[in-house]
């Protein structure tokens, strides 16, 4: 059984002990010598390993490191040294459910385990390993390396299908609707027609893709109007988008609470109530969208209230100034750590759809005060965040030219 997981695991481990090395191959042979004889295998195509192949064995949920190991025939012994040789670098009483591992043995033996390396990511892993009967662990970090890519498209029949079409990564999807939250509300303003490109940071270890990065530029044309932003960086650090003039993409509030969902009902002083079966003001604007969407504060704040409130159902109120307040009505619970005294932030998760109260069928009612009078924060127009600082004023404008070059020809 121990030959066939050194197979699998695929990997070389080099040890300067009595100047042997050994490969972690089948019955931890070398591997075959080129020779004239063999010249078809030579030209057979070497296929890579998967991440599976290489790191065989897994921690599943509720279980320990050593539960498994002993499930793996590892002696206690051993565990145990591995354990505490791991120590300074990492507590591997703490490993997260998922992480992947591979074990090899000592050439020759069925179950000495001189080595194990833990995936984390594919940039990030550990390796504790036997050397002269010392063993010792070591973090392991592959470079990191980025390149720009481009991606552009236009809406036919949705934002998500545009992004397919385009062969994007959905996921970027949802990074251009929050670099322009501010700007459009993307459950209710997307048209057809529209179209957006974008320049993004693609993060890449000994040339395989790993993940994205920064969205470094984007544009979005939306009936009409062309919304562009610009990555500011300034040693290396992220100070947020801003259009090409300087001024701030951030507002002081969203222009939704929820990225994605119908508006069912919008703001008016008379409506009839589906419920009461009478005409009353509808004071807030009603989101349509399935129960467990996730609802974000529009603006940085403080909870007032987070509890049942009669026909509202589960409702969160929160405070953002001495001027404005927002209320989240029918929720079908609220968010982690959310309760009344709790400092909350822009975009941060606060609750989620649900169809508590007085409401026939899940969606969100969002209401908007200033001061103590209800407004309809539809369409309705925020202060922004900080533009440029002056002193920096030249340093984005050259960062405009650059970034603004990097995006694709539009569609």
């Amino acid at each position: 059984m121990h030959w066939i997981r050194t197979c699998l695991c695929g990997f070389v481990f080099y040890f300067a002990a009595s100047g042997a090395y050994f490969w972690a191959t089948q019955g931890g042979r070398p591997p075959l010598q080129n020779s004239g004889e063999n010249l078809e295998a030579e030209s057979a195509p070497q296929l890579t390993p998967s991440v599976d192949e290489l790191y065989p064995y897994v921690l599943p949920a509720r279980s320990t490191l050593n539960g498994v190991l002993r499930n793996l025939e590892v002696s206690p012994q051993i565990i145990h040294k591995i354990v505490e040789a791991a120590k300074p670098v990492m507590d591997l009483g703490r490993l997260r459910p998922g992480v992947r591992f591979q074990l090899s043995y000592l050439p020759g033996s069925e179950n000495e385990v001189v080595a194990i390396r833990f995936r984390f990511s594919p940039a990030e892993m550990l390796e504790v390993s036997k050397i002269q009967d010392v063993w010792s662990a070591k973090k392991i970090s592959e470079v990191v390396d980025t390149k720009i890519i481009t991606f552009s498209g236009v809406v036919i029949s949705s934002l998500w299908e545009s992004a397919a079409a385009a062969k994007m990564d959905p996921n970027l999807i949802s990074e251009l609707a929050e670099v322009f939250a501010w700007q459009i509300d993307f459950s209710r303003e997307v048209q057809v027609h529209d179209r957006w490109r974008i320049s993004v940071e693609q993060k890449l270890v000994k040339g395989e893709a790993i993940g994205w990065g920064s969205i470094l530029a984007a544009e979005y044309e939306n009936d009409g109007h062309r919304h562009s932003a610009i990555l500011f960086q300034v040693n290396e650090q992220e100070r947020g988008y801003f259009a090409p003039d300087g001024s701030n993409l951030r507002r002081m509030f969203l222009k939704s609470p929820i990225r994605y969902g119908r508006i069912s009902s919008r703001f008016t002083t008379k409506r009839f109530h589906p419920i009461l079966q009478v005409n009353r003001p509808h004071l807030g604007v009603d989101y349509a969208a399935p129960i467990g969407t996730p609802i974000r504060a529009v603006g940085d704040g403080v909870i007032t209230i987070a509890s049942w409130n009669g026909g509202a159902g589960k409702m969160i109120k929160i405070r953002h100034n001495s001027i404005y307040t927002t209320a989240y009505k029918h929720l079908s619970g609220f968010g982690k750590g959310v309760h009344p005294g709790s400092r909350v932030s822009q975009g941060q998760i606060i609750g989620y759809v649900g169809t508590t109260g007085l409401s026939t069928g899940p969606h969100l009612h969002f209401e908007f005060f200033q001061g103590d009078r209800y407004v309809d924060p539809l369409g309705r127009k925020f202060p922004s965040a900080d533009p440029v600082p002056v002193q920096l004023m030249s340093h984005f404008q050259s960062e405009v030219k650059v970034m603004m070059s990097s995006l694709p020809p539009w569609d």
